[in-house]
């Protein structure tokens, strides 16, 4: 590839140049500024920003920390790893929380609870030899990775074959249900490379691993059956109730200890002020939702949040049991927020929450102080994120309780799991010892304790290979644990694992062939440099892990990161235009069933920004944008009709905020930085002002003439006072009483997220919120002050609240001060972060308003931070891994294309901003995807829009032309079609006399001279 990181004209050389820079120079230095406004990029590297390049393939220690989701869209979280191994297995509906981001931007080799493969079986010369398709058994592995497919591949100097592995879970842009199958499908190609015949075969195994987290407390057969049937031959583990062995004790009933059902805690003695004067009944003020607890109450120690301090000790207990169970969630401070067993005054026995509102069962073996007095001490002794604990439930048993209970088959973990073979295999007991792997076997119906760990095995047929010949073998892994606590989306439509391999085998062709022509028309036949596309659409990829969950009632909601920060949070998910380019429907879905559905206060008009009734005034305004933006990805104006009364009441939410109705909001203004700006500001503002002309263009197509009048005048009026202001010269600042309010604000800062937005603005078509010449001087305030080349200096005098960033590596600052002393630590939350999702924004917004190396300078960076040899590169963190709010990257894919879309007046247009001479990129609308392609030659200019998937309907399309040319003929399969043009300002609009709908295959040619 053009530009390989960490080569000389990489972006960690060419940067430590501004690094090593004279900062004197900077007249900001006195303010304790130390982002270079001249950033030195080497001219070589800014050329290779632009570079087409090659795909990128990774070796050797590169791979360690690749983990790229495999999985179906909200179908859990499976990763390939850069071996081709699996990994994580996050399908079994258990709550993992991976942080609030302290500890996410680490560089680990993602772990494989379950044991599974393949390997390649030779037979030669009387002999027979397997490989496993591992970078053990092949060190010179390869990996090829461009969401959706990943290609991975495995030869030997030494070994007589070569084997490509291709793997995905079915992707199909607007066919969100088959792109969200628990399923991933492998096609194990093997070549001979030798120069005799050779007889070749692919094993494959998985583990039985249904009840993976509760084998150990319930009493339970795993069962694994192998057969043929239909031409297949399949795996299907699952399990099932064991028999009560003969004779066996009944356990004594269970002595409860203490279930905090009381309004006091009765003789448990209290210290600090932690605890409160009793226990709590269920979630506090402003805290995550507390679930898992028994009855109506418990310990939380969440009273006034997690500041105060304190313990909780119980009268003595005389043991009389052999276990101790309890529940327990909250923080993971080891000695900080706990609960400990009390011998003698001494801790003996300890435990900790795991960073989870959820509660828990945990148990302790107290067999050893049978008929003694103990005692049970809760402790909270710690402040800042999770620091609380959560307690109930606890009591003495005789059987241990761990995580949860309750019949067999509604465990969380309780379902199937399959391996299936797209043709009849072959017996795989011979080669059991060939594989080596602790655990296999091969028969066909073998039943065992849960506890047991056990893998089954199938094969395919040997097949003869001449010199030079290939044979593919499919298989296919699929999953269904429906026991989610809302339920999954796909148990709706599969019965079971079984099903849902037959599904993916029997439509196999078909969903390989669109998957791959998806990423065949993205990544192949784009112009756009390779590097971008792999950066833009490998975030797509958070859709298939566990930040999205689709649920059983067809809602989908989703995390801020995996497990971290529940709701669709409305202000994160205001930066992610990935889904609703990709999967409309979905989008469609989480506005009707939460933004205007669970979340809408129907007196109000407040779309609580957690799906609850919490104000979030960025959110609130988000909504709408989001709203105007379903309705433009929609094929008829329906959508808009049933939402619309909705999207005007919350609209009418948003202005009731702008008290004295001058298009300026300047109350307390909770936002995405998790603290309420006070005052005009233009973070919030421009979204407040993108929503008024969002909701003045959507009243006007519901014919709501006197709404659409009073957006306007409300845009009109706000757009002319936040210059009046908020504009200091040359950025918008945010007009704030300090003295008055001196936490969270920002004053004359200059703010990364200041034109947040007018992004959507572009996106949605509206056009500048503020004066053309305003925006583009802000967007380069931004670029100039916010964007460090190195960010060592800049947090070397202000360290961040977590690093998304490390000193030599390039990043977008949330926010600095460069004409004034920085505001320090009791200013905006997270300022000296660097967070993706902002950075792409500020990105595609520079696209929109010519700043194209800018843009393609800050995606480089992250392209570079993210890069194998340091993190997963298919996992922009935030709080918690894969964070919504790096969906932002598609923004700047639309920006790049020019893209603009109205799906129910039939309107698409183009208006490439790069290389527009030689110009092909994929697009999306309402029913169909394809191919866009530009070329200019002379005083000429050939357009053509080409549908691979669904259809198009159109009726006008819009270009972007050099100066000159006016006059464009139309063709459909080589047919004219009668049209119109019209240019104004380099814009050409050409209307067809009649709209026309483009099937797959077929495509519109446009010749303008």
């Amino acid at each position: 590839m053009a530009m390989k990181p960490h080569a000389a004209l990489g972006l960690i050389a060419v940067l430590n140049l501004a690094a090593s820079a004279g900062l004197a120079a900077e007249p900001a230095e006195e303010f304790k500024h130390f982002v270079p406004v001249d950033k030195k990029l080497a001219p070589e590297w800014v050329a290779a920003l632009t570079q087409r390049g090659s795909p990128e393939v990774w070796r050797g220690k590169d791979l360690g920390t690749i983990g790229m989701p495999i999985g179906g869209v909200a179908a859990g979280q499976l990763y390939l790893r850069g071996d081709g191994t699996l990994a994580q297995w996050w399908i079994f509906n258990k709550h993992i929380n991976t942080g609030y981001g302290d500890r996410c931007y680490r560089t680990y080799r993602p772990d494989s609870p379950v044991e599974s493969g393949f390997a390649v079986v030779v037979e030669a010369d009387g002999k027979t030899v397997a490989k496993k398709l591992n970078e053990q058994d092949f060190p010179g592995v390869e990996f090829m990775g461009e969401y959706p497919i990943a290609v991975v591949r495995y030869a030997d100097k030494e070994f007589p074959v070569k084997v490509e592995m291709e793997a995905f879970s079915p992707f199909i842009p607007l066919n969100a249900r088959d792109s969200a199958l628990p399923a991933t499908l492998f096609h194990i190609t093997v070549e001979n490379a030798s120069a005799k015949p050779l007889k070749v075969s692919v094993a494959g195994w998985l583990e039985n691993a249904v009840l993976c987290n509760s084998a150990g407390a319930v009493h339970a057969l795993r069962r694994s059956r192998i057969a043929t049937d239909g031409g297949r031959t399949t795996v299907v583990h699952s399990a099932e109730k064991a028999p009560t062995p003969p004779g066996a004790a009944a356990p004594r009933e269970a002595i409860v200890v203490a279930d905090f059902e009381g309004e006091t805690y009765g003789d448990w003695k209290a210290t600090g002020e932690a605890f409160g004067k009793g226990p709590a009944k269920g979630t506090l003020p402003e805290q995550q939702e507390v679930s898992g607890f028994l009855g109506k109450g418990l310990v939380n120690t969440y009273l006034g949040k997690d500041g105060p301090h304190g313990t909780l000790t119980s009268p003595p207990i005389r043991v009389e049991r052999k276990f101790l169970n309890f529940l327990i969630g909250g923080g993971n401070h080891a000695g900080q927020t706990c609960i400990n067993l009390l011998v003698g005054g001494k801790a003996v026995r300890t435990a900790i929450g795991k960073n989870l509102e959820r509660l828990e069962w945990h148990y302790w073996n107290v067999e050893e102080f049978e008929g003694k007095e103990v005692q049970i001490e809760i402790v909270d002794k710690a402040s800042g994120g999770w620091g609380h604990i959560n307690i109930d439930q606890i009591e003495q048993a005789d059987r241990p309780r761990q995580g949860p209970s309750g019949p067999l088959e509604e465990m969380a973990d309780f379902g199937t799991m399959v391996l299936a073979l797209a043709e009849a295999g072959a017996p795989a007991e011979k080669l059991l010892p060939a594989l080596n792997t602790p655990g296999l076997h091969a028969e066909t119906d073998a039943s065992y304790p849960a506890a047991q760990r056990r893998s089954a095995t199938l094969a395919a047929q040997a097949v003869e290979l001449a010199p030079a010949a290939k044979r593919t073998f499919v298989f296919a892994l699929a999953w269904h644990f429906p026991n989610h606590p809302r339920g999954r989306e796909y148990a709706q439509r599969f019965k079971s694992a079984r099903d849902v391999a037959a599904y993916a085998l029997d439509n196999q062709a078909r969903l390989a062939e669109q998957t791959r022509l998806w990423r065949k028309t993205f990544y192949d036949d784009s112009t756009l440099p390779r590097w971008l596309l792999f950066r833009l659409h490998s975030t797509v990829s958070n859709l298939a892990t566990d930040t999205c969950q689709w649920w059983s009632n067809g809602r989908f909601w989703a995390w801020e990161g995996v497990g971290c920060c529940e709701g669709t949070c409305t202000h994160v998910w205001n930066y992610a235009h990935a889904s609703a380019r990709l999967f409309p429907e979905i989008e469609r879905l989480i506005r009707e069933r939460q933004d205007f559905g669970a979340a809408f206060d129907e007196k109000t008009g407040l779309v609580g920004f957690r799906g609850n009734r919490a104000y979030a005034a960025d959110g609130q305004c988000g909504g709408i944008l989001k709203a105007c933006r379903e309705h433009l990805m929609s094929p008829d104006d329906a959508f808009l009709r049933r939402t619309w009364p909705r999207i005007k009441q919350a609209l009418e939410f948003s202005i009731k905020q702008d008290a004295n109705d001058d298009g300026l909001i300047e109350n307390s203004q909770h936002n995405t930085y998790d603290i309420n700006f006070e005052g005009p500001n233009t973070f919030v503002g421009s979204l407040y002002l993108a929503a008024l002309r969002a909701g003045e263009e959507m009243a006007k197509e519901m014919g709501d003439a006197d709404f659409a009048a009073r957006c306007r005048r409300l845009f009109e009026s706000g757009t002319k006072l936040s210059v009046e202001r908020l504009w200091d010269g040359e950025y918008f600042i945010q007009d704030v009483d300090l003295k008055k309010f001196p936490k969270h604000q920002y004053g004359k800062g200059c703010l990364a997220d200041q034109l947040f937005g007018q992004g959507w603005a572009h996106q949605l078509g509206l056009g500048y919120l503020y004066p053309e010449k305003h925006v583009k001087s802000a967007l380069q305030a931004i670029w100039k002050y916010c964007w460090a080349p190195d960010v060592g200096p800049q947090n070397a005098a202000h360290p961040p609240q977590r690093w998304f960033a490390r000193p030599g590596e390039a990043g977008l600052f949330t926010c600095t001060w460069p004409k004034s002393p920085h505001l320090g630590p009791q200013s905006v939350l997270y300022r000296d972060e660097i967070w993706t999702g902002i950075e792409y924004q500020a990105a595609g917004n520079m696209v929109w308003d010519g700043m194209l190396t800018e843009a393609l300078a800050i995606c480089r960076g992250i392209h570079d931070r993210y890069h194998p040899s340091k993190h997963n590169p298919y996992n922009e963190v935030e709080c918690g891994d894969h964070y919504a709010r790096a969906m932002a990257s598609w923004g700047v894919y639309t920006a790049l294309c020019g893209y603009e879309y109205h799906g129910p007046k039939g309107h698409l247009g183009f208006a490439p901003r790069l290389t527009p001479e030689d110009f092909k990129a994929a697009f999306t609308a309402a029913e169909g995807w394809g191919l866009f392609t530009q070329k200019r030659a002379g005083a000429a200019q050939a357009n053509r829009i080409e549908v691979r998937w669904g259809k198009l309907r159109l009726k006008t399309l819009a270009l972007a032309v050099p100066a000159g040319l006016k006059a464009a003929s139309v063709t459909l399969a080589g047919k004219p079609v009668q049209a119109t043009a019209a240019v104004a300002d380099g814009r050409m609009l050409i209307t067809l006399s009649e709209g026309i709908v483009l099937n797959e295959s077929e495509a519109l040619d446009v010749g303008i001279r």
